[in-house]
């Protein structure tokens, strides 16, 4: 029962960190990611109660995420063109980043709670060092992002090289629900 729940969140994950585009339209455009973790969460909030609280947040996550469907190739982060940014768009995606820090620390709350009352210690000590690695990178890149729009372009260097780290913790945690598939989906 819960183990397509797990499985939509590995999905929704995959397609958050996995960016497809056919010219300036997006083709996996990241609200379809949150759609699918929050259905994922839904199902998952019977077995665990932490998880009806990553509904919301995964909500306002879908409807932050709407302005991704159209890629605007001036605010490219691998073009290196941050000066064409607008700054209400730069405060919406800090908004999104906190929020969705808060959505990563509700789902691996609910894998460190479920593998806990099963003991399965490994998957418990996998889901927070997994969350630590997120958040500790994820911050790093919310505080570069401001300062990215002032910088020259060999700084945008740095923040390309976070985001790729930011997607490996992504990646650490689509293993891990990968696993929670096989040992938490009964």
């Amino acid at each position: 029962m819960y183990a397509s729940a797990y499985n939509k969140l590995f999905w929704g994950m995959i397609i958050l960190i996995f960016h497809i585009n056919l010219g300036p339209i997006s083709i996996l455009p990241n609200f379809v990611g949150y759609m699918l973790i929050y259905s994922g969460l839904n199902t998952l909030s019977s077995q665990n109660e932490i998880y009806k609280r990553g509904k919301l947040p995964a909500a306002i996550l879908v409807v932050l995420s709407l302005k991704d469907i159209w890629n605007n190739k001036n605010s490219n982060v691998f073009t290196g063109n941050f000066y064409n940014i607008n700054v209400f768009m730069m405060i919406i995606g800090g908004i999104a980043v906190i929020i969705d820090i808060y959505l990563i620390y509700i789902i691996c709350s609910g894998i460190y709670d479920s593998s806990r009352e099963r003991n399965l210690e490994s998957l418990m000590i996998n889901s927070e060092d997994a969350w630590k690695f997120y958040l500790g990178i994820s911050l790093i890149f919310l505080l570069c992002l401001p300062f990215s729009m002032n910088l020259p372009v060999n700084y945008n260097m740095a923040i390309i090289i976070i985001s790729i780290i930011k997607g490996i913790a992504a990646i650490c945690i689509i293993v891990i629900l990968r696993k929670c598939r096989m040992y938490l989906g009964t």
